[in-house]
């Protein structure tokens, strides 16, 4: 069982490390300013996410199996003799890497915020600009209500 749970974690390490991969990747699409390639990065990402739970479940599932009582792996400590060192040194590895791919994921959501916020202001500066403040000609000839909400365009060029 010992060695089933030390795979498990060797695989959460590798499943991490890929994370901050593709969160990194996503960050830099973010800064070049591409959502395409971020939306299709993001579906990579929570399900790599999704997997991710799967193996803690399934830790959570072997230690309860070998001691119902065990609420954490350092309780079964004593269980894994020598082998708790490598167990330990593989949890604090996955702990930082943890810490990192929180930070990513922090800069990568300030950022896109960042970029929401000024499309929007984009958006209500041309609207403001291209609303009419006063009557103008339809097409008929005749004065037009302005529309102060947006609407749709229609012309020829």
């Amino acid at each position: 069982m010992t060695q089933r749970i030390l795979e498990n974690l060797s695989r959460q390490y590798q499943a991490l490390k890929v994370l901050n991969h593709l969160q990194e990747e996503e960050f830099t699409h973010l800064k070049e300013f591409r959502p395409q390639s971020v939306g299709a990065l993001e579906f990579s990402i929570h399900e790599l996410m999704r997997q991710l739970m799967v193996e803690r479940q399934d830790v959570r599932r072997m230690v309860r199996e070998v001691n119902p009582g065990a609420a954490r792996l350092a309780d079964l400590s004593e269980l894994f003799g020598e082998q708790w060192g490598k167990a330990q040194a593989l949890l604090d590895q996955i702990d930082r890497l943890e810490q990192v791919c929180a930070k990513q994921a922090e800069k990568s959501y300030t950022l896109a915020l960042a970029l929401y916020d000024q499309s929007s202001g984009y958006v209500d500066f041309f609207k403001d600009k291209l609303t009419p403040v006063k009557h103008s000609y339809g097409r008929q000839g005749v004065f037009a209500k302005t529309k102060p909400a947006p609407a749709m365009l229609r012309g020829a060029l």
